[in-house]
């Protein structure tokens, strides 16, 4: 039997995640909290494998209590929106799954079985984040920009992607032209064939474009 605490300021939802489990043959809510320090009091008292707990209020920190002092302990952790410093200090703190709320009821039980036999569980969005910051530390930006490009079908010489990179960042065909050491004219003629490649007319939609692309997701 897999023993779940569930820690959850509202009332509604601790409610409904206990109601969701208690369907399960394997699955026991031994108790719940509604704060992590009101959590971290209960947990000296039962026996629990598992649990699941808001990630907002003060969650990190109740998180990190209990893996440093009960370090056998799963955590689930629930969000209702994406925040990107939130799941990146999050998974470093320990987190062994972390979730949107809006998930489906057997997702949950499903994590809960796979967290309790020690696998690491992330929903899409989470796992996205992640994958997109090993990107980061893997490559440069430059490198990243030309990754995604060519993701999109488009091809940058080396030089393009330098005058891409910059024009991005809003620099005049001068302060690129000084960047690179080339004339003003020679950034123009880049700058044309970026367009051309870009299916753009101006510079303004040049720009728009390289940034959606860069935009974190």
């Amino acid at each position: 039997m897999i023993g779940v605490m569930i820690v959850e300021n509202q009332r509604l939802l601790r409610q409904g995640i206990k109601a969701i489990i208690d369907q399960t043959d394997d699955i026991r809510v031994m108790e719940t909290a509604e704060n992590g320090e009101s959590a971290t009091q209960k947990i000296k008292h039962i026996q629990t494998d598992v649990i699941v707990m808001d990630s907002h209020m003060d969650g990190i920190e109740t998180m990190v209590y209990v893996k440093e002092n009960y370090p056998s302990i799963k955590v689930i952790m629930l969000t209702e929106d994406i925040d990107e410093d939130l799941v990146i200090t999050g998974i470093n703190a320990g987190a062994d799954g972390f979730l949107l709320k809006n998930l489906y009821a057997d997702t949950l039980i499903q994590t809960i079985r796979e967290a309790y036999r020690g696998d690491k569980v992330l929903s899409g969005k989470v796992a996205q984040i992640i994958t997109t910051k090993i990107w980061e530390l893997t490559f440069d930006r430059k490198q990243l920009l030309a990754k995604r490009l060519e993701n999109r079908g488009i091809t940058f010489t080396k030089r393009e992607l330098d005058i891409a990179y910059f024009l991005k960042k809003r620099y005049t065909n001068h302060q690129i032209a000084a960047e690179l050491l080339l004339g003003v004219g020679t950034v123009k003629n880049y700058i044309s064939g970026i367009y051309h490649k870009l299916n753009v007319q101006n510079r303004a939609d040049a720009v728009n474009v390289l940034r959606m692309v860069m935009k974190k997701t």
